[in-house]
C-alpha cells in the first residue's frame, strides 16, 4: 500500500484544477478499498477460498486458488460471523502451480479460509 502522504505530495505538485480532482479520486479509492466476500476480492487482486485440511495430520492436501497465474501469497482470514471459525496452522508442502497450492497442517478436518494473491 502506498504511503498516503507521499501520494498526496505528488498530487499537490500538479496544477490546481488537476489536483482537486485527483485528490478526490485518491481519497475515494483509499476509503473504499475492500477485500470483500466474493471469490475475487472487491478491490484487491486477492482470490478468496475456503477449504478443509486433510483428515490425517501432516498429510499433503491441495487447494484450487482460482487465479490466472501462480499465486505468491496466501493470507489467512477468519470470519467473525461464523461461530467456531478458526485460523489453522498451514505449512507449504511444495510450490504452488498455475492451478493449486499445496499445504500440510497439524489440524485435522479443519475448515479454514483466506485469500490468494
Amino acid at each position: 500500500m502506498a504511503n498516503i502522504g507521499y501520494v498526496q505530495g505528488l498530487i499537490n505538485r500538479l496544477p490546481a484544477d488537476q489536483r482537486v480532482v485527483l485528490l478526490a479520486i485518491f481519497d475515494e479509492v483509499m476509503r473504499q478499498n475492500r477485500i470483500g466476500d466474493s471469490d475475487k476480492a472487491t478491490n484487491f487482486a486477492w482470490f478468496a477460498v475456503e477449504s478443509t485440511t486433510h483428515a490425517t495430520a501432516n498429510t499433503e492436501f491441495s487447494v484450487v486458488h482460482g487465479m490466472a497465474s501462480t499465486p505468491s501469497r496466501f493470507i489467512p482470514s477468519i470470519r467473525l460471523d461464523v461461530v467456531g471459525a478458526q485460523i489453522v496452522p498451514l505449512k507449504v508442502s511444495r510450490l504452488a502451480d498455475a492451478r493449486r497450492a499445496y499445504f500440510t497442517s497439524s489440524s485435522t478436518s479443519a475448515v479454514f479460509g483466506g485469500h490468494f494473491e
